[in-house]
């Protein structure tokens, strides 16, 4: 059996997995902030009864735990950091109150902010592309526009550009 065979047989491909698990750490984050719960209590819950699991009936790629575990716990650590980030962002737009948002939109730029800030290892357009798809499915406006242009910006404040 190929690697990537063994890749998908354990749940999907790498790329498929660390969506699902951008999309669960997005719906972690808005249980924290609408339940009150902390970062462990979610994802420990997450680990014993979501993670993996069918949602309405369709099977979804097993989300990459590791992934999904650093931008749940890391956010909130650096919540601070990631909503002077959002806020910074938004200026000019939703008078610059990212508190103002929708929680679940919120959300969406949180965890994309986290990840532009502490996950250098993965390129800002896989990181923007994915909570992009994750807007458009839970948002059918201009949401995305927004999301694109706060995620953007603050890759461009976080990420050293490469010299040429």
């Amino acid at each position: 059996m190929s690697k990537r065979e063994k890749s998908q047989e354990a749940g999907g491909s790498t790329a498929m997995r660390r969506t699902s698990a951008r999309l669960a750490a997005v719906q972690a984050v808005y249980q924290m902030r609408a339940g009150g719960q902390d970062a462990r209590q979610v994802v420990g819950e997450y680990r014993l009864f979501r993670l993996g699991k069918p949602v309405d009936g369709a099977a979804l790629a097993a989300p990459d735990d590791t992934l999904f575990a650093s931008i749940v716990s890391g956010l909130e650590s650096r919540k601070d950091d990631v909503m002077s980030l959002v806020s910074g962002a938004l200026e000019g737009r939703h008078k610059g109150d990212a508190a103002a948002l929708e929680p679940l939109l919120l959300g969406i730029m949180m965890c994309g902010a986290y990840e532009l800030l502490a996950h250098h290892d993965v390129d800002v357009p896989i990181i923007i592309a994915d909570y992009l798809d994750i807007t458009h499915s839970f948002y059918d406006g201009g949401e995305s526009k927004i999301v694109n242009a706060v995620l953007d910006r603050i890759a461009k404040n976080v990420r050293e550009e490469p010299k040429a």
